[in-house]
């Protein structure tokens, strides 16, 4: 079953944590997101109580921390579904195939 997002008027953008927006590519993406106008989040498998890196990295960016979503070891699929997000980075293939497959959010292996 396939589950189809909404969009808002501006383009929801989420990034994995580790592996993706934790790189120096990874953030030049996130700033060139930022800076067409997106709505930029960042969704990590991470448990919150790891998160002290993750939040020290948005405050960098300058993504709030309610933007900031801790799934604790769940698959993101159903967070793209949650938080209504059209596109999605990510480093992780597995994670990247159940998004394609569960949702409309564009998934794309970083």
């Amino acid at each position: 079953m396939r589950y189809r997002i909404v969009l808002a008027e501006v383009t929801r953008v989420s990034f994995d944590f580790d592996g993706t927006i934790e790189t120096k590519r990874g953030q030049e993406l996130a700033i060139k997101e930022l800076e067409a106008g997106n709505d930029v989040w960042i969704i990590t498998a991470r448990d919150v109580a790891d998160s002290r890196p993750v939040l020290k990295l948005a405050d960098t960016l300058g993504i709030p921390h309610s933007k900031v979503v801790f799934t604790n070891g769940e698959d993101k699929w159903k967070y793209m579904i949650r938080y209504r997000i059209a596109k999605h980075y990510d480093n992780n293939a597995e994670q990247i195939k159940k998004i394609n497959k569960h949702t409309d959010t564009k998934a794309i292996l970083f």
